[in-house]
């Protein structure tokens, strides 16, 4: 029953329940950014997976418009990919903007009849940029959608500059600050985790979820990790997100996990390597794994490795840390960027009432 339904996929848990997921392939995640989710209702996951397939084809029809006009959104896109602001993007950022950009293309917006990439750039107005956020809220997640607006934004400002638009209507959009995810690993949850994967011969997802808790930092950085970039005690490494250069000393519970592999690659090797392969993980197989390690250590589905940097970053605010030395862990530059990431718990509220009443 579940394969007649495309992109339907029905998974037993050890525990015995069941639940149905959305597994879109490589092509829907590029076409419509779409991306893996659960649900433990079976009509909802039905529901997604033809509201997906749907979204798909209507985004084939948007390759049909040729050639693009320089007036047009796509137009202007493919002006700010000969702009320096373009060039100077590293390559994951170049990657995820041409996701977005497909996400966006073949849209269409309100009442418009063209897709939203055939639109004249000149008249995109503040409230299709309203109407624009509001699809992609339902059709994606919140979060992709405000990513996207960001960065079209970007996009319509470059474009001013270069004299192909006279306003920007994405400035009108107030995104607010973003609400991260209030999702926190306990402890338990953590050693819980590790030595489940430990026990299925996945060495390297347990000392990669080691590293992003004890080093508060992105799995994408740390799965890049090489031995070159750590010295026995420290870790050197620049994020790839924001090229922040960053020197952490790892906990020794860390540093001893790390050490019973230290021989087994030269500097220019990763130190997480799949065991399968014996090479890096892509993010795709990274987040595979690290799901068969959650599910049989029966841990909650919504406690992903990137939640582990929040956790950590919280965790030293518990324990009364400043916003410089908790900055100087995470790379966070902006203290705002940083009061989103570290949770306010009852740990901080008790420390900040004993400072003032003793």
């Amino acid at each position: 029953m579940a394969n007649k339904v495309k992109y339907l996929q029905m998974r037993r848990r050890k525990a015995g329940n069941v639940v149905w997921v959305f597994n879109p392939p490589q092509y829907l995640k590029d076409a419509i950014g779409a991306e893996y989710e659960q649900y433990d209702n079976k009509t909802a996951a039905v529901s997604r997976c033809i509201q997906a397939e749907k979204l798909y084809q209507e985004s084939l029809q948007d390759k049909k418009v040729t050639p693009i006009d320089s007036a047009s959104v796509s137009g202007l896109l493919d002006t700010y990919k000969e702009t320096k602001a373009w060039k100077a993007l590293k390559p994951n950022s170049v990657r995820t903007y041409d996701q977005l950009f497909r996400g966006v293309l073949w849209r269409r917006i309100g009442n418009h009849r063209t897709a939203f990439g055939a639109m004249k750039s000149q008249n995109v107005s503040n409230m299709d940029v309203e109407r624009l956020y509001e699809q992609l809220c339902l059709d994606v997640s919140v979060h992709r959608a405000r990513h996207t607006i960001k960065v079209l934004k970007r996009v319509w400002n470059v474009g001013e500059k270069l004299g192909k638009v006279n306003a920007n209507p994405f400035r009108s959009l107030e995104l607010g600050p973003e609400a991260v995810s209030d999702v926190l690993w306990r402890p338990m949850q953590v050693k819980k985790f590790i030595d489940t994967a430990d026990e299925m011969g996945y060495w390297s997802v347990g000392t990669l979820a080691l590293l992003c808790y004890d080093l508060c930092q992105r799995p994408g950085d740390m799965r890049q990790l090489t031995w070159g970039d750590y010295d026995g005690e420290r870790f050197r490494f620049v994020q790839e997100k924001t090229g922040t250069k960053m020197s952490v000393r790892g906990s020794q519970n860390l540093l001893s996990r790390i050490n019973t592999k230290r021989n087994e690659g030269g500097p220019d090797d990763t130190i997480v390597r799949y065991e399968a392969t014996g090479k890096p993980y892509d993010n795709r197989m990274y987040n595979k794994v690290t799901q068969k390690v959650r599910e049989q250590a029966q841990l909650p589905s919504k406690l992903t490795l990137k939640c582990l940097r929040h956790t950590g970053a919280t965790e030293l605010g518990d324990l009364d840390a400043t916003e410089d030395q908790i900055a100087a862990v995470t790379g966070h530059k902006s203290r705002q960027m940083l009061n989103i990431y570290v949770k306010k718990t009852e740990r901080q509220a008790d420390l900040a009432q004993q400072k003032r009443f003793g």
